[in-house]
C-alpha cells in the first residue's frame, strides 16, 4: 500500500474497527469542516419549530430543536439527507453512522433516526417505501427504545420493537455506533459491536438505491434538545 493510500484509509470514518472499513467507499463524511458540505447534504424540515438547527459543532453533525409555543397537533421533523442516492443495494451494502442521544434529561416524544429512502422528501417517514432505525424516547425521559421497520407501498412492518408496548422501561443509550449491512432481501444491524438484528431472508425492499437520511423529531412544547451524528460511511 502506498503512503497516500494509507492516509486516505486513516482519514475515512470506520465501522467500529479499522478492519471493518468497506473495500469500496461510496460515501463518507466525518464532518471535518465548520459547515455542512452542500455537495453532500441537503437540509430537511417539516412543521413548525421555535428554533431548529442542523450544523457542525466540534467535528460532529448537530441537530437541535426547541418547540415551545408550537402547534400541539404536529410532530416536528428535521435533519439532513444525502444530496444523491448513495446507498446502492444492487450488491450487499454497508451503512455506518454514530448516533449520540446526548444524555437527554428528558427525551420524551423525541426520536433520533436513520432512514434509507429512495425518494426525496422533507420527512422520509411520509414516503411509501423506506427502511428505518429509530431510537425513541421512553417516559420519564432518560431511556430510549430501538425500533427498526420497513415500509413497502405504504405498509409498515416492524422488524425490531424491543418488546414495546409490553416493555415500557426502555434502556440507557449514549453514543450508538451503528453498522448496517444489507441488500434487498437480507439485513444485519450491529450496535456498539454487538448484534442487534438479523434478517436472513425475505426483507423485500422495493428499491435498489436510496438516500441516507439522518433525522431528529420532537413534539411541541419542549426546550432545546440536541443530538449528534458522526462518522458516516456507506460502502461495500
Amino acid at each position: 500500500m502506498t503512503l497516500a493510500a494509507a492516509f486516505v484509509m486513516l482519514a475515512l470514518p470506520t465501522c467500529g474497527r479499522a478492519q471493518d472499513l468497506p473495500q469500496t467507499v461510496l460515501f463518507a463524511d466525518d464532518f471535518p469542516a465548520p459547515h455542512l458540505d452542500p455537495a453532500k447534504w441537503v437540509h430537511t424540515s417539516l412543521n413548525d419549530f421555535q428554533t431548529e438547527v442542523a450544523d457542525v459543532v466540534d467535528g460532529r453533525l448537530r441537530m437541535g430543536a426547541a418547540t415551545i409555543g408550537t402547534d400541539d397537533r404536529t410532530v416536528k421533523f428535521h435533519g439532513v439527507r444525502t444530496a444523491e442516492p448513495v446507498v446502492d443495494l444492487s450488491q450487499p451494502c454497508e451503512v455506518c453512522v454514530d448516533a449520540d442521544w446526548n444524555d437527554q434529561a428528558n427525551g420524551c416524544y423525541m426520536t433520533v433516526a436513520v432512514y434509507l429512502c429512495p425518494t426525496v422528501a422533507e420527512n422520509p417517514r411520509d414516503e411509501p417505501d423506506w427502511l428505518a432505525l429509530q431510537y425513541i424516547g421512553v417516559p420519564p425521559g432518560r431511556n430510549a427504545r430501538c425500533w427498526v421497520s420497513v415500509r413497502t407501498a405504504g405498509h409498515e412492518e416492524a422488524l425490531l420493537t424491543e418488546n414495546w408496548p409490553e416493555e415500557r422501561t426502555g434502556r440507557s443509550i449514549g453514543r450508538q455506533k451503528l453498522h448496517i449491512t444489507l441488500d434487498r432481501e437480507t439485513l444485519a444491524i450491529a450496535e456498539n459491536g454487538a448484534s442487534l438484528l438479523e434478517v436472513a431472508e425475505g426483507l423485500g425492499l422495493s428499491f435498489d438505491r436510496a438516500y441516507l437520511y439522518l433525522q431528529h423529531t420532537s413534539h411541541s412544547n419542549y426546550r432545546m434538545r440536541e443530538v449528534f451524528f458522526d462518522n458516516v460511511l456507506v460502502g461495500r
